[in-house]
């Protein structure tokens, strides 16, 4: 069964904070491969993975090493009992959460609101309904002489 997916924001430009130029210096666009990857999971898993380096390298199918390096070495996560998180994450999921509030509340004022006529909702929907045309339809004919954009 496939899990849900999500968007997360991903800053177009991370390439140049000093501590991801030190992981590429140390481990090349491999390694920067395998932060971004230890981000998605992170997002998975409300920002929290255990330090069980040797499951994360089995997942991501590399080094060990590669991955202790990564998650200590360059001062992206931070650490709490044998857990770690991401700063930028959590600050992400924070905003994503208080966009959803906003909205979530915003929609629940508009339609709570007490309605003066009882038929608004009503002529709402008729204009959201599709009207079937009482006409008779023309037949277009197409021609097989005007190629089309992906005819060779």
């Amino acid at each position: 069964m496939a899990k849900e997916t999500f968007y997360f924001s991903h800053d177009y430009n991370t390439r140049e904070d000093e501590k991801i130029k030190e992981l590429i210096y140390e481990h090349g666009m491999e390694g920067y491969g395998i932060y971004w990857s230890i981000i998605e999971m992170l997002y998975q898993n409300a920002n929290a993975l255990r330090t069980n380096y040797k499951r994360i390298a089995f997942e991501l199918r590399t080094q060990e090493e590669k991955i202790i390096s990564i998650i200590n070495d360059f001062q992206l996560f931070h650490f709490y009992t044998d857990n770690f998180y991401s700063e930028s994450v959590k600050r992400r999921l924070e905003e994503r959460d208080e966009k959803s509030k906003k909205a979530r509340d915003s929609a629940f004022s508009r339609w709570n609101k007490k309605q003066d006529n009882a038929n608004a909702l009503q002529k709402e929907c008729e204009r959201n309904a599709i009207k079937e045309s009482k006409g008779k339809k023309k037949k277009v004919k197409e021609s097989k002489d005007i190629p089309t954009q992906f005819d060779f």
